[in-house]
């Protein structure tokens, strides 16, 4: 007996309990982390999923407009103007409608020998930078017929039949270089249209007018909105765009749909039923020739690869977007009504 108390044991963890502790920890914040890392992939693929389908249907939607327009006031046979891509690259296509604020007219007439009327002052129209345009043919009339176009702007002869026999319809835009005016051609008033290429601000107008593209007889002049649709860049390159233009307001190309990676666009024509990638013949006179209806396909992609739901790529395997077609067949209205009145005044 020493008369000492004994030590108080030191109560703590061993290091085997330590390793269990820090084990569980860690299975547990793995757990968290990879139910956030979910959660956040899911967040990020339905927002891109969501903007994906609104961008394609936003691009249906604005092609349909302008399709539905399609033939307003113009020779039905040029409503529609095509490229096939060929195969599955994407197609291109170009709406025309007369524009609806803007009246039409026609050239002043000769009247002489031949299908030109027999040249003279009011043959400029494929012979000089100035146009006689008959002050009468206007529709509608104008309160000023020298205010019925202005400088600067774009104006286009369109055929309305194949009159050189050439096999297409002539469309020739060109830009007024200074404000119509009237004057007297061969002792009757006209109106003069100035399409001087020396004065122009754009590369529309050529030397030597319009070079028998088009001619008086069976010319239709007027603002006609020229409207075109691409995928540009072509995939598998960079971001793909649904990309309009409107030669009537400019040459340039504005995005109206982003990550657009595909354009197809198919055509109906007359009774048929069947839709092609080109017409079987070129528009012309015959009705059954006109295309009256088109059919179109968007196809969109997400910004990202590899979310959930990706497919592989048409055009590059690699390209594992996901993707959604979204297609509208439009029925081409103002084709549709003249081909009625043509079929009409035949049975009359």
């Amino acid at each position: 007996m020493t008369g000492r108390c004994p030590a108080a044991r030191t109560a703590g963890f061993t290091l085997i309990e330590l390793l269990i502790a820090i084990t569980i920890t860690l299975i547990v914040m793995a757990s968290v982390f990879a139910l956030l890392n979910t959660s956040q992939q899911s967040f990020q693929r339905e927002n891109e999923v969501a903007e994906m389908q609104m961008s394609t249907r936003s691009g249906v939607a604005r092609m349909s407009r302008d399709l539905t327009m399609a033939g307003y006031r113009t020779p039905p046979m040029t409503a529609i103007l095509w490229k096939d891509g060929g195969g599955i690259n994407p197609d291109e296509v170009t709406i025309i409608y007369a524009d609806p604020d803007v009246p039409l007219s026609q050239p002043l007439q000769c009247g002489g020998a031949g299908r030109c009327g027999g040249g003279g002052p009011c043959g400029t129209i494929g012979q000089s930078a100035t146009l006689f345009i008959e002050p009468r043919s206007f529709d509608p009339a104008p309160a000023n017929t020298e205010e019925a176009y202005q400088d600067g702007m774009v104006l286009m002869a369109i055929e309305t039949e194949d009159c050189n026999e050439d096999g297409q319809h002539g469309i020739f835009p060109f830009e007024l270089t200074q404000a119509p005016s009237m004057t007297m051609a061969g002792s009757k008033e006209t109106l003069q249209l100035n399409h001087n290429p020396g004065r122009a601000s754009t590369d529309l107008n050529e030397p030597g007018g319009f070079n028998r593209e088009v001619q008086e007889d069976c010319a239709l002049i007027g603002r006609f909105r020229v409207i075109s649709y691409r995928v540009s860049p072509l995939p598998p390159v960079g971001n793909p765009t649904l990309e309009r233009r409107d030669l009537s307001v400019a040459a340039d190309w504005i995005a109206v749909a982003h990550n657009i990676e595909n354009l197809q666009v198919q055509y109906g024509t007359g009774a048929s039923l069947d839709l092609q990638d080109e017409p079987a013949q070129a528009p012309n006179d015959d009705p059954l020739t006109w295309i009256n209806r088109v059919a179109i396909s968007l196809t969109g992609r997400t910004e990202s690869v590899n979310l959930k739901g990706a497919s592989e790529g048409v055009f590059n395997p690699a390209d594992t977007y996901v993707r959604k077609t979204v297609s509208s067949m439009v029925s081409l209205r103002n084709v549709v009504a003249e081909a009625s009145n043509r079929s009409f005044e035949v049975e009359e």
